[in-house]
């Protein structure tokens, strides 16, 4: 579990900042360049201890002496976990990839120490940035208790910390309610029982409107330009705004889901597939490409994948245990909780096909 707070350094503190997260992202491609060159015919492996001797000799002589060595070291660390979860569970964790600026901008402070200023201010300390404010909204005890931090930026040019320590159980009483839930577009979560919850508006019209005209405006300008760079901050800024929102919606309504049921039924959605670009190729070009695009759209803008993570993450960490169950999505809509027929007359709205979901057992995955 992590505990997210809103950073706010300093002018002078921003360089030093940028420069950690430069190094980090730079020692983890190095790093992995050298473990995807490795070939079985070799004698001496590659490992965590090898890179991070060859790191050391490295500080000797190159740029790399400049930077923060803790922050370079744990780079190396977070490497290495990335590759032991792949190992372990590569159905689950996949194979570790590039760092891109612009995208991956962060680092981990290890040997984490934070002081408290007020009520509402905190402090957490920088390798070679000294002490950084950051902005207190959970419980102090929480915070102080975390084992590790990482500090992150996002495109809208915002900072973050993110505090590491176990996750608290969530507090729950067992009502003996069962639940089906269907993800959708027009309503984002359709419930067994009636129910309809739609994530709220993301944006404004007006600010839809200005992100439209801000694009428009992107595409005209010279690439990597000053007012090109103004302009797809202004974009950014926007998206995170997006982005929050999302998250606070599917935050919320996770939480109420699980306290309020024992067992909660959902689809074993493959997003990945449902939004693969319809363009084809040069040969077999593509039907309907455009409201293909727009679907994909609207689908990814509803976060049905961070909503069964949350969901299932609390399932997990609750007092009294919630059951979450995957069903196959295919053609369960369609089919008579009764007879077993599968007919396109059979599904009269998004409720009602959930109703059927739960009344009848289907096979799970």
């Amino acid at each position: 579990m992590s505990i997210r707070e809103r950073l706010y350094p300093r002018e002078q503190e921003l360089p030093v900042l940028a420069r950690h997260c430069s190094d980090a992202r730079s020692v983890w491609n190095i790093a992995l360049e050298q473990r995807n060159s490795w070939r079985r015919e070799r004698s001496q492996k590659i490992t965590y201890h090898t890179q991070a001797h060859e790191l050391a000799e490295a500080r000797k002589e190159t740029w790399l002496k400049e930077g923060s060595a803790a922050v370079q070291q744990q780079a190396l660390r977070d490497l290495n976990q990335a590759f032991q979860n792949w190992w372990k569970r590569p159905d689950h964790f996949g194979r570790p990839t590039w760092r891109k600026a612009g995208v991956n901008e962060g680092f981990a402070v290890r040997d984490l120490s934070v002081r408290r200023i007020n009520r509402k201010w905190g402090q957490v300390f920088v390798p070679k940035c000294g002490w950084v404010k950051f902005r207190v909204t959970r419980e102090w005890s929480d915070i102080e208790t975390a084992s590790s931090a990482r500090v992150t930026s996002d495109r809208s040019g915002r900072w973050f910390v993110s505090f590491t320590r176990l996750a608290p159980q969530m507090e729950r009483q067992s009502t003996g309610s069962v639940v089906g839930i269907d993800m959708g577009i027009a309503i984002t979560v359709a419930t067994s029982e009636g129910k309809s919850l739609k994530a709220p508006k993301l944006l404004t019209k007006g600010q839809r409107q200005r992100r439209r005209r801000l694009q428009r405006k992107l595409a005209r300008q010279v690439k990597g330009s000053n007012r090109y760079k103004a302009t797809k901050l202004a974009i950014a800024k926007l998206a995170a705004k997006e982005v929050d929102r999302r998250k606070d919606w599917i935050e919320k309504t996770t939480t109420d889901l699980v306290r309020d049921y024992d067992l909660i039924s959902l689809e074993a959605l493959k997003i990945k597939n449902m939004t693969k670009s319809a363009k084809g190729t040069k040969d077999k070009p593509g039907k309907n490409v455009k409201a293909k695009s727009g679907l994909n759209r609207s689908i990814l803008e509803q976060g049905w994948g961070l909503f069964r993570q949350r969901l299932t993450d609390k399932a997990i960490n609750a007092i009294t245990p919630v059951e979450i169950i995957a069903i196959n999505p295919a053609y369960t809509s369609l089919r008579c909780s009764k007879c077993g027929h599968t007919e396109q007359k059979n599904r009269k709205n998004q409720a009602s096909s959930v109703a059927k979901r739960v009344a009848t057992p289907i096979t799970q995955t």
